[in-house]
């Protein structure tokens, strides 16, 4: 295979990259396309990577790798991968009284609770559930191309607050997927991690961050939405209720079927995405049906954000309406 007859399967959102092997990839003609396809659908979805080996050189057709800043998170296996879920699975939660769930994490950027915001990721899935367990991309350069004109002159310059949330307590805020959350009881989870497990190093050692909410993309040129709805605390500047009206007009807008694909994993299926256009979620799996994921960690992102300083935080009154 080379760079000419690189096969691409468009999806909704994104496209499949199909008949790669793992010889195949190490051509470097075949890894300059790769990386052009990665920059026009801003995912892309390959089946059979079967080993660690090969899931960390296929991760460097789209840059250098770096250790993820979350310590709790790092796995054992190699210190350039994390594990989702398996070993290193949180403490399950009751959604809306009565939905029983591990692994669900709302619409987020991953490392937006730090000034630098990572360039992109690919997981590979090793053990599936049975069912659910779906992660879900979200496209923000088509969301901010559909905004209306005037939306789009609101937005220039403007700037948000953001906060690492670790819980869905926490996070049930626009960008959510749910009302209400709770830690489950230990009769509920009796093998589940201790509920302050993963919070060692937390949210301490992240103080809020400031970054733009539309962010020129640095390869593409392309305009992107650039909040992390679940971390959002409030745009600077702006009045609370109008500020809060603005998130969840976005947080809605990023989450229409036209912008999402939602990927149902088999074993040995990764999907790599640029983490400065795209959002992700993850919709959760059943207690009794184990999901583990290892993923790498894109080097090389942009320098978008600062830590919040409240002096330069000076609200405004709402507008009004003419």
């Amino acid at each position: 295979m080379s760079a000419i007859d690189l096969k691409i399967r468009a999806l909704p959102v994104g496209a499949e990259v199909m008949d790669l092997d793992a010889e195949r990839q190490k051509d470097p003609g075949v890894r300059a396309a790769l990386y052009q396809a990665w920059l026009k659908h801003g995912i892309l979805l390959f089946r059979n990577v079967d080993s660690i080996e090969r899931h960390l050189d296929l991760s460097r057709c789209f840059g250098e790798l770096e250790i993820h800043p979350f310590p709790a998170v790092r796995s054992e296996l190699n210190p350039l991968l994390i594990e989702i879920g398996g070993r290193k699975r949180a403490r399950a939660f009751v959604f809306d009284g009565d939905q029983l769930r591990i692994n669900r994490v709302g619409w987020h950027r991953d490392t937006a609770y730090t000034p630098d915001i990572c360039k992109g990721a690919m997981l590979r899935m090793v053990e599936v559930p049975q069912h659910e367990g779906e992660t879900l991309f979200a496209d923000t350069a088509r969301a901010y191309d559909d905004l209306p004109a005037d939306m789009k002159a609101r937005l220039d310059g403007l700037e948000y607050k953001g906060t690492l949330r670790l819980d869905p307590v926490d996070q049930t805020r626009p960008g959510a997927f749910w009302t209400t959350a709770r830690p489950a009881s230990d009769a509920e989870d009796p093998d589940g991690p201790p509920l302050d497990a993963f919070r060692s190093g937390g949210q301490a050692n992240y103080p809020p961050v400031v970054h733009p909410v539309v962010l020129v993309h640095p390869e593409s040129g392309r305009r992107c939405l650039f909040i992390s709805p679940t971390y959002v605390d409030h745009f600077l500047g702006m009045d609370p209720a109008e500020s809060d009206a603005l998130h969840r007009y976005l947080a809605d807008h990023l989450a229409q079927p036209r912008y999402v694909y939602q990927h149902r994993w088999k074993p040995n299926e990764a999907i790599v995405w640029d983490n400065r256009r795209f959002l992700h979620a993850a919709r959760g799996n059943l207690l009794s049906e184990p999901r583990w994921g290892l993923r790498t960690t894109l080097a090389g992102a942009l320098r978008t954000g600062r830590y919040f300083d409240e002096s330069g935080d000076r609200r405004i009154p709402p507008r009004i309406a003419d």
